[in-house]
């Protein structure tokens, strides 16, 4: 089973990702990682490019071509590989965002990543947690770290973000499920726990 996170920064993501990595080990179940672009050794080296401060100016087309270089690797090196080994696989964001962040946020086209989408046969998550805040929450949550070059755009990219999401969510019902992310972390982690437990027990089924 492939279970997507997505979400502006600051959702909180990574805490729901670790807590039911952690319920479904105690559940029994074997359960890999990953975060997009990253995981593999390319992957790695693609994400800091990625996210790098740079007085160069990246055009969102460079961005989905490093995006989809990092995640047909990964597709290839780990995720088919986890998968045929019976592992639940949790990513930390995987093709939504791509659509997301450059299409919706920087407005490239759609047709243009659906073409190297469709190109590159990769799995698509069995289940998509979307965890839903405001662009003005996402920057509050985030005002006190260091921000890399995505996190450093303006609140007015991530409320287009923000609504490219909503989109996918209202196109997707079957496979996303749209959190209010402003809830509580025991509540959130409840939700969660429970939709993915249903859509185990309804594969087994």
């Amino acid at each position: 089973m492939f279970i997507s996170f997505e979400g502006i920064e600051g959702s909180g993501k990574s805490t729901q990702i670790d807590l039911l990595e952690s319920h479904l080990k105690k559940l029994g179940h074997k359960v890999a990682k990953l975060r997009e672009p990253g995981t593999t050794l390319m992957g790695e080296k693609i994400r800091d490019i990625f996210l790098q401060d740079t007085v160069e100016k990246v055009d969102p087309i460079t961005e989905a071509l490093l995006l989809y270089a990092s995640r047909k690797h990964l597709d290839q090196n780990f995720l088919r590989e986890k998968i045929s080994q019976d592992y639940i696989v949790i990513a930390d964001r995987y093709s939504d965002a791509t659509f997301a962040y450059q299409c919706f946020g920087k407005g490239l086209s759609k047709d243009f990543i659906d073409f190297i989408h469709n190109s590159s046969n990769l799995l698509t998550p069995d289940l998509t947690f979307y965890m839903d805040i405001t662009a003005e929450m996402s920057r509050e949550r985030i005002s006190n770290r260091e921000m890399d070059r995505m996190e450093s755009e303006s609140i007015e990219f991530f409320d287009k973000v923000r609504k490219g999401y909503l989109e996918i969510v209202s196109e997707n019902p079957e496979r996303v499920i749209s959190l209010d992310a402003t809830k509580s972390i025991d509540e959130l982690k409840d939700e969660i726990t429970l939709k993915t437990i249903e859509k185990l027990n309804a594969s087994l089924g």
